[in-house]
């Protein structure tokens, strides 16, 4: 088994013929270790302590940190992870100050991780002013905003894409939504951004019936995770947020996270089963954290 370079980070783990991503393993394992550590730290009124809760997770997500921002430079995953973490902690009512404090720690991290690596400061500057040098660190933003713009109102057509032949960087992956954008124009996008939204709604209501502590964590893990991961990949696309290499769920090709989706999806699934079968009230009831 060896690890393989993609670009200049080590994403991806290749053991024969197959390549496998180790973040999406790590996201997946992140909601049910997550869920289960914050479910025991509820029962035991200890979420809010900052020894016993607080302090364990952020150890944790330091040590994931190191990981994915540092040896496999994939901030954008890590982004992700963090989003994970931050949804259980709210749902757990983990006091708002609190959190407040963890997302302003995390930007300054952020930037200071942004500015360590050259490749990441060209990103964010060709984010800035994409059109500054198109043909250099603004390619791909450059190529993205081409596609979105040539759909126009209905697209050109399935089998009429012209970005997808070799103009557009990872077309079928990071960038699947503007080659999607390219084909099916504003009026599809607007479609598949609202059976996003229907998702994700779906999603919380199954949170907020949960019949036990431990799956309204998973369902809100999941959540945060689906969500999050989808507004930087679109975003990004449509000059809004700066170009990660992250997939869009259920639309990019990849086997390693449309694996790991789905099975994220599955529990989320399983878990407004059991709530229909077992009918229970849930057992956090701070109406302010679903207002």
């Amino acid at each position: 088994m060896v690890v393989a370079i993609s670009g200049i980070a080590f994403r991806w783990i290749q053991v024969g013929g197959l390549s496998f991503q180790p973040a999406e393993l790590i996201k997946f394992t992140i909601v049910i270790v997550g869920a289960m550590f914050l479910s025991e730290k509820v029962s035991a009124g200890e979420q809010t302590d900052s020894k016993k809760t607080l302090l364990p997770i952020a150890i944790g997500v330091s040590v994931v940190g190191l990981v994915i921002v540092i040896l496999e430079r994939d901030l954008g995953s890590m982004v992700v992870m963090i989003a994970i973490v931050l949804a259980m902690m709210f749902i757990a009512n983990v006091p708002l100050h609190k959190l407040a404090l963890a997302f302003l720690a995390l930007i300054a991290l952020g930037g200071v991780a942004i500015a360590s690596q050259q490749y990441r400061r060209d990103r964010f500057y060709a984010f800035l002013n994409p059109e500054k040098d198109c043909s250099s660190t603004g390619y791909h933003a450059c190529q993205a905003l081409i596609a979105v713009g040539s759909g126009g109102v209905v697209g050109l057509g399935v089998g009429n894409s012209v970005q997808a032949y070799g103009y557009l960087p990872e077309a079928s992956n990071d960038s699947i939504f503007a080659i999607y954008a390219e084909k099916f124009g504003f009026v599809g996008s607007v479609i598949l951004v609202c059976l996003y939204g229907l998702l994700f709604y779906r999603i919380l209501a199954i949170t907020k019936r949960a019949p036990d502590n431990t799956s309204r964590f998973i369902a809100a893990g999941v959540l945060g995770w689906l969500s999050v991961q989808t507004i930087i990949n679109i975003g990004a696309m449509v000059g809004l947020l700066p170009l990660k290499g992250i997939t869009l769920p259920f639309v990019s090709y990849g086997g390693t996270s449309l694996m790991f989706v789905l099975a994220a999806l599955g529990l989320v699934y399983k878990v407004s089963a059991e709530t229909a079968s077992r009918r229970t009230l849930p057992q956090i009831s701070d109406r302010r954290r679903y207002a």
